[in-house]
């Protein structure tokens, strides 16, 4: 069994720590509700310590709301809410439970507003850096329609799923990333501390060196002496191109040519897929009229493209038509994806059908990522591989062409 510790409040309000053994973070959970406690926070107790980046003290480590602490945050007041605390007592509760300052202070700002007499969705939308309108429709909803407890829960899958895929998809870049870096810079020491060493010794042979031989040393100068002027180009070029995305019509470029990529547009137009798919779902089983749901799901695409497909999407349900025709007319959607959509619509089960088909799209997005990192991986060795021979190769022969002089 494995120890672990945790954070509760009783049914008073009081928090309270402890520590239990269990065979998993599961069982945790039962044996912590089985004493009459409302678990807000569970970890291995070995996790608790140690040198990780969270026990920094530096400020860049611990003020930065980030996507989990959100995640973590609707948890737990999902979790409040539905043991009975008022919402004003669970905010309070949290607030004082938070260790990370940044959120601390944020919670206590929605904790005013409620105070002040605004719902939690008026109260949440103040912050649209860090609740967005998904999340702040999705809450009004579920505060609309009485079933506040179960919009949370469904909130909190949500926002799992995306983690998970986000995380699964971080994880597998890690390897390649790595190689890059490894690769790269063994490179680069070889032009600009080896290479040079090699330099003067042909230069004193006074031999005429063989053409890969004459390129590398070429390159090898050029790193050395205008490093400068190399950094400057490509920053300048980097800043050219940002500026150049941030603009409409390189916006509107780009995202055109990412549905056509090769090998990248297929998980582009997989990613698109499931994020409309669970986005519209989700909004649609917590009550929100299926207008407003799209118009909230057009904002959270990040597609120039797919906002104009959600924008003839919306037309065609303004006009008393279904969502699958205008999605088939955009060439985005996949055969299945559509046919699916469409027995959702006539079987009066739409929320149900686009949540499976995210977790469909969602599983391909993995499997495709898997693939094509199985592709990249032998490729970036091999390439790294061809550049490493290639300096060997040019060294080489300059070398048997010194050796062949008449002495």
């Amino acid at each position: 069994m494995d120890t672990y510790s945790y954070e509760a409040t009783t049914k008073e309000g009081s928090i309270i720590t402890g520590t239990l053994e269990a065979e998993n973070e599961r069982r945790a959970v039962d044996r912590i509700q089985d004493l009459g406690y409302f678990p807000l926070k569970i970890s291995k107790a070995e996790e608790r310590g140690g040198f990780g980046i969270s026990a920094l003290p530096l400020p860049i480590f611990r003020n930065k709301i980030k996507e989990s602490d959100i995640m973590t945050f609707t948890y737990q007041i999902g979790v409040l809410i539905d043991a009975g605390f008022p919402l004003e007592r669970a905010l309070s509760i949290l607030s004082e439970l938070s260790d990370k300052k940044a959120l601390k202070d944020l919670l206590k700002d929605i904790l005013s507003h409620v105070r002040g007499g605004k719902s939690f969705s008026e109260a949440l939308s103040k912050f649209p850096a860090e609740f967005p309108a998904f999340y702040v429709n999705m809450i009004k909803a579920g505060e609309a329609g009485g079933f506040l407890e179960d919009t949370i829960s469904r909130m909190v899958v949500y926002l799992e799923n995306s983690q998970r895929l986000k995380e699964d998809i971080r994880s597998a870049l890690i390897y390649p990333a790595i190689l890059c870096i490894v690769g790269g810079t063994a490179v680069i020491v070889l032009l600009t501390f080896v290479v040079p060493r090699f330099s003067q010794i042909f230069s004193d042979a006074g031999t005429a060196l063989p053409l890969p031989t004459v390129i590398l040393l070429s390159i090898s100068s050029m790193l050395r002496r205008y490093w400068w002027i190399i950094g400057i180009l490509l920053y300048g070029l980097f800043f050219l191109l940002r500026r150049h995305m941030k603009s409409e019509a390189g916006r509107r470029l780009w995202d055109e040519a990412k549905f056509r990529l090769p090998l990248f547009g297929k998980l582009f137009r997989e990613g698109v897929v499931s994020r409309f798919a669970r986005t519209l779902g989700t909004l649609l089983a917590n009550g929100v009229p299926i207008l407003n749901a799209l118009q909230i799901v057009k904002g959270t695409m990040g597609s120039e493209k797919m906002a104009e497909v959600v924008s003839s999407v919306r037309e065609g349900v303004r006009k008393g038509k279904g969502i699958a025709e205008p999605l088939k007319a955009s060439n985005v959607f996949p055969p299945l994806a559509i046919h699916m959509v469409i027995v959702g619509e006539e079987t009066g089960k739409l929320d149900e059908m686009l949540l499976k088909i995210a977790d469909r799209f969602d599983l391909q997005v993995r499997t495709t990522v898997k693939r094509m990192l199985s592709l990249l991986e032998p490729a970036l060795i091999l390439l790294m591989g061809a550049v490493v021979g290639f300096i060997v190769i040019a060294m080489l022969m300059a070398i048997f062409s010194i050796n062949e002089l008449p002495f």
